[in-house]
């Protein structure tokens, strides 16, 4: 059976004991029930992984007493994906960050814009980090994604145009090129792969053409997801997807890149 995942943000070094409090000791002892001598895995959300044992599930504490035994530090994922993203509505937030997550997301911004309707709550970033967390739990991902605060397009732009690295930028909007066909011209030859990809999705009645121009002024490469409309959390998921699969079953793949940009 495979281990199960606890975040902790500040790993040990392998030898060194660890108590589980709070959120993830009532997992550890609720829902997966876990035992003296049972094995489990934590991670910091920065790469870090400790491969630990329970020494003690006992007692009033409802605390966890571990050992590690042994670390390692697991690599980004290339491209790296960033989510700029009007936000759905309701318990449609989570799924798509859960979503984005098990597809290897590495940061998310929640976009604003003019035909936006859903305003990030005072909660979001809270109810969003541990979305993000149990996320990265289920799927096995060592890096927790990076969640930033609420970003007008405008603002979001400055930023990604500062953000250093070889990148690219693609808007989901009509009238751009297919996505399947996109990919190809724009991230290009796993040698030359960005490390760095952005997506953009605007929220349920679109980017305003305004909008778009800007996103293109920026050299955003505008790409259609086909005839249906789609809903924000599936649009994203669909783009983030293809990214990931092409850039696992692009030609060459699995070959270490012999560039930096």
């Amino acid at each position: 059976m495979t281990e199960p995942w606890f975040y902790q943000p500040h790993l040990p070094e392998a030898g060194a004991s660890l108590t589980l409090s709070g959120r993830e000791a009532r997992h550890a002892l609720g829902a997966r029930r876990l035992q003296t001598g049972d094995h489990l895995t934590l991670f910091d959300g920065r790469g870090g992984v400790a491969h630990a044992l329970v020494a003690s599930a006992e007692g009033r504490q409802r605390e966890v007493l571990l050992e590690v035994q042994s670390t390692e530090s697991r690599p980004l994922i290339r491209p790296q994906l960033h989510l700029a993203c009007a936000l759905p509505k309701g318990d449609r937030q989570s799924t798509l960050l859960s979503m984005a997550a098990q597809l290897g997301l590495a940061s998310f911004t929640p976009l604003r814009c003019e035909r936006a309707v859903v305003k990030p709550a005072a909660s979001f970033a809270v109810r969003a980090e541990r979305w993000l967390i149990e996320a990265c739990k289920q799927c096995r991902s060592a890096h927790l994604p990076t969640l930033h605060g609420p970003a007008g397009l405008s603002a979001w732009l400055e930023r990604w145009a500062d953000a250093t690295g070889s990148k690219r930028l693609l808007v989901a909007h009509p009238g751009g090129a297919g996505l399947g066909r996109a990919l190809g011209q724009v991230l290009g030859p796993r040698h030359a792969w960005p490390e760095h990809v952005a997506v953009m999705i605007g929220p349920e009645g679109g980017f305003t053409e305004a909008e778009v121009a800007e996103a293109e002024g920026a050299e955003a490469h505008r790409i259609t997801l086909g005839e249906t409309i789609l809903r924000i959390e599936t649009a994203a998921v669909a783009v983030l997807g293809a990214v990931r699969l092409w850039s696992e079953e692009a030609p060459g793949a699995g070959v270490p890149s012999d560039t930096s940009g």
